[in-house]
């Protein structure tokens, strides 16, 4: 066979595990396989439908950089489930930076916090439903933000043009 997986089993340009290839991947390009080792458009297909079949929500925030205010302390979930309404997140101190995204209802929307060592110190994350989907792809909470961060960073190179 000539078929190459990663260490731990994941396959093609999308990294699908076995499982998530036979329940996940989509013909995206329209000639009846679904091809992700080397079709991109399959790619694509399935990596929508992979986070579309786990809960993201088009147009939602994924996730805001945060400020902790001082005097509290830093808050560490047991998982990345986005379980606290904003206004316990406001309790404990967090607070979206200005012109930071923010959910539709600070009272029923949830959200979880992440934090990361910085380049200027101590960086705080507040994550939304749509991060809490890419860590269903990837667990990592980094990838995740990275994730976030490269897909600004396209949006605001394709705005504003070559």
């Amino acid at each position: 066979l000539g078929l190459k997986g990663s260490y731990a089993g994941a396959m093609g340009m999308g990294q699908f595990m076995p499982s998530s290839y036979r329940l996940w991947a989509k013909d995206g390009d329209g000639d009846g396989r679904r091809d992700l080792l080397t079709h991109k458009p399959d790619v694509f297909a399935s990596v929508a439908n992979y986070f579309v079949v786990h809960g993201w929500q088009p147009g939602a925030p994924v996730a805001a950089r945060a400020m902790l205010e001082t005097g509290k302390d830093e808050f560490a979930p047991e998982n990345l489930e986005p379980v606290f309404p904003m206004t316990t997140l406001a309790a404990r101190g967090y607070r979206p930076l200005s012109g930071e995204p923010q959910p539709g209802d600070p009272t029923r929307d949830g959200a979880t916090v992440v934090g990361f060592d910085g380049e200027a110190g101590r960086e705080h994350w507040i994550g939304y439903r749509n991060y809490y989907v890419i860590t269903r792809y990837n667990r990592s909470p980094m990838y995740a933000l990275a994730v976030h961060q490269l897909a600004q960073a396209i949006r605001a190179g394709v705005a504003e043009g070559p």
